[in-house]
């Protein structure tokens, strides 16, 4: 839609310039008084659509993406994708914000249309007062512009003499240009009997396109339908499709990791398990084999050599009482006689205990 010549400004300037420059003169609901503006309004909302559209893919390429370990390719892609499904929705939500804004502020205010359809003027309050009397204008449904902003009848092309009511398919009108143009569609756009009727109505000066012909929309390659209302196709931006491209090597190259490792998920085999089972049970057969006769031996020579330097000691005899009284009180005297055997001799010691007592 953004890309047709019908958001141009060439083709709304050769349709102005066959227009009477007072549009007052015009019946109130003749579309001629609303064609322009609405033609104006679409330039407006295409050039802001692609204004937000930039802005959000430059913030989206200047962000960063942080990991402590390199993602897989699947994961990247994941995620990714995922980021720019957030950044898709986040783009419209803010313009739809701003252009919500400015329509609340415009009824809230009850800002009167220059063109005299969403309130009327009644009367003057005296000829030294600086305000008048308003009153809303009706539309289909008993709709009143005081009430909803949002009121639309049908647009129609209106004879001089109010004869002939002839209605554009597609377009509305309400209580102001901005309001009819989002419930509107853009269906006369794409049919070339509609655009044609358009040019014969407002005597259109085709002075830049040599070839005479206005090129209508086409719904062939378009995801929208060609009854989808301006307010849809405000939501999305007017954009058809988000083009996106992934390139996992670049980020692989960025990344730039000093260890790589991978898994992979290996089916349950049966032979392979009795193999690995039969080959532990053969390795420990060996490993045993070599181990036990030396652990053996090394027990047995460690037993025998504590049997060489074993001692045996017994008490063979004990002689007590020998008592003194030279200048001593008491004494006693233990002794014991030791008999050891070492390297087949016999070796006899004697231990005294003394005690005394004054």
């Amino acid at each position: 839609v953004c890309s047709s010549t019908f958001a141009s400004n060439e083709w709304r300037e050769n349709l102005l310039a066959g227009l009477v420059p007072d549009l007052s003169i015009y019946n109130t609901t003749d579309y001629r008084r609303f064609l322009l503006a609405h033609l104006h309004f679409l330039n407006g909302l295409c050039q802001i659509s692609i204004q937000t559209v930039n802005s959000s893919i430059n913030e989206f390429l200047s962000s960063t993406l942080s990991n402590t370990q390199l993602m897989s390719a699947t994961l990247f892609r994941l995620q990714i994708n995922s980021l720019i499904e957030q950044s898709q929705l986040d783009a419209p939500t803010a313009f739809n914000r701003i252009l919500f804004l400015l329509r609340t502020i415009n009824h809230g205010n009850t800002i009167v249309s220059t063109y005299g359809t969403n309130f009327e003027y009644t009367a003057l309050l005296g000829p030294y007062l600086n305000f008048a009397l308003v009153q809303a204008v009706i539309y289909d449904n008993n709709c009143s512009c005081g009430l909803n902003a949002t009121c639309t009848t049908q647009a129609n092309f209106i004879s001089n003499n109010a004869s002939e009511i002839i209605p554009v398919k597609g377009l509305k009108m309400g209580c102001t240009p901005s309001e009819s143009f989002l419930a509107s569609t853009l269906e006369c756009f794409h049919d070339s009997s509609c655009i044609n009727l358009i040019e014969e109505q407002t005597n259109y000066n085709n002075s830049i396109n040599t070839t005479n012909t206005t090129i209508p929309l086409s719904s062939n390659n378009s995801h929208f339908l060609i009854n989808t209302t301006v307010r849809d196709l405000v939501n999305v931006l007017f954009v058809e499709d988000w083009s996106t491209q992934i390139n996992y090597s670049s980020y692989f190259e960025q990344c730039s990791p000093s260890m790589c490792s991978y898994t992979y998920t290996q089916q349950f085999n049966l032979i392979y398990t009795i193999t690995f089972l039969i080959s532990i049970y053969g390795g420990l057969t060996i490993a045993l084999k070599w181990i036990c006769p030396w652990a053996v031996r090394l027990v047995a020579n460690m037993n025998q050599y504590r049997k060489k330097k074993s001692n045996t000691v017994q008490p063979i005899n004990t002689i007590d009482t020998i008592s003194c009284h030279e200048n001593v009180q008491s004494m006693t005297i233990n002794s014991e006689l030791v008999s050891t055997k070492l390297d087949g001799f016999h070796h006899y010691c004697v231990t005294t205990n003394l005690s005394f007592g004054l």
